[in-house]
Parts: C-alpha cells; sequence; structure tokens
C-alpha cells in the first residue's frame, strides 16, 4: 500500500534499513522545497519529503489556513501516518528516525514529536515555533532525554525569535536535550547553521 502523501525520496546505495531523514516542509513549500538541506545530511541515510496535505496559494501547507485552525489535527494526523509507515515501504530503521522541520514544518515536527514520542528518535526545528495546539503535550519528562536541535535567526521577522526561545523553555521542561543556536540572519539558515545541523544529525545518527 502506497504512502499517504506524494513525496521526494533519495535512497541510500544499500538495501539494508537506514537511518532516515523527513524534512517538513513550511508554508507554501511542497516536496521539493527542502532539498537546499540534503548537502548537510549523511549520504548513508534515506532522505524524504512529503508534500503537506492541503493546497495553499501556489503551493502546499500542513493546514489548510496560514494559522492554523481546525485543520491542525488533520494535518498532523497525516505526517505522523507518513512517518509511521516509511519503514514499510522503504529500507528505514524505525529506532533512526529524525524530523527536519522549517517554519510551519519546524511547528508541525515539534507537535508530532510530543504528541507522539516514540514515532522519531530525535527533531530539529529550523526558524519554527510551537503550536498552541501542541502545548497541551508539554508534560515533564514525557520527552526523557530526546535530541532537539532549534536553530532560529536573530533578525526573523516571519517568526521571532522570541517563538524559539518559548520552543527551548517547553521542550527542556519536557525533558528534551535541547541543542538551541541564534544566528544574525532572517527566516532561513546560515551558513554556521549548516554546519551546526550537520554536525548534529552526525552526532544524533552515530
Amino acid at each position: 500500500m502506497p504512502l499517504n502523501l506524494i513525496h521526494r525520496i533519495r535512497l541510500p546505495k544499500t538495501s539494508s534499513p537506514s537511518p532516515a531523514i523527513v524534512m517538513v516542509h513550511g508554508w507554501l513549500g511542497d516536496e521539493n522545497a527542502m532539498w537546499a538541506f540534503d548537502r548537510v545530511l549523511p549520504l548513508d541515510a534515506v532522505a524524504v519529503t512529503p508534500r503537506g496535505p492541503f493546497e495553499a496559494g501556489e503551493g502546499f501547507g500542513w493546514t489548510a489556513v496560514r494559522g492554523g485552525g481546525d485543520t491542525f489535527d488533520q494535518g498532523l494526523d497525516a505526517l505522523r501516518e507518513f512517518v509511521a509507515r516509511l519503514p514499510e515501504v522503504y529500507p528505514v530503521d524505525p529506532s533512526r528516525i529524525v524530523l527536519l522541520g522549517f517554519s510551519q514544518g519546524a511547528a508541525m515536527s515539534y507537535a508530532l514529536t510530543l504528541a507522539s514520542p516514540t514515532v522519531a528518535a530525535a527533531t530539529a526545528a529550523l526558524a519554527g515555533f510551537l503550536p498552541d495546539s501542541a502545548r497541551q503535550w508539554i508534560i515533564p519528562g514525557r520527552l526523557d532525554g530526546k535530541p532537539i536541535f532549534i536553530a532560529h535567526g536573530l533578525d526573523d521577522t516571519t517568526v521571532p525569535i522570541e517563538e524559539a526561545v518559548r520552543a527551548r523553555e517547553a521542550l527542556t521542561l519536557a525533558g528534551a536535550n535541547v541543542s538551541y543556536h541564534e544566528y544574525a540572519i532572517g527566516h532561513k539558515l546560515s551558513a554556521q547553521g549548516m554546519r551546526d545541523l550537520k554536525a548534529w544529525l552526525e552526532k544524533s545518527l552515530s
């Protein structure tokens, strides 16, 4: 049975179960939007980007409207099903799945990590925010040492840096092992951020 979301995938040159990086695009993105990060991903890992389930202007989103609204749960369920079933369709080690989200994709990655802590081994959130709908799962010990990488631009006017600080505080309260980084940049990841992300991914998958 095929996966529930249209996606783009890069498979390593091996047939044995491999780690996987699930790249979750932001608002108005699609399955092609996250591949700028491909150069920092381990070559022995599966890299895959699902397309958000809702059409949004010239792209797609994880909710039907930018703020989320009543479609948040639908978007979260779609992402959860995609990640959970990935090892059924591709040679993926289910214990070595990492979520890598940007902007709204980071928000959904946070939400999935909190709602279903066993779905992914680690999560990287770039220029993202913690959705209000996910705060119900901020429970002490819920994430119990799970590695979380947060990267955010000090000059981000789309998602202010305060959102990254709030996410760090909440995830630390939930027990996550948070690696927090700020950069003098806007709503994107700097060259140093790319290097930091690469090092964190290598460590998280070692």
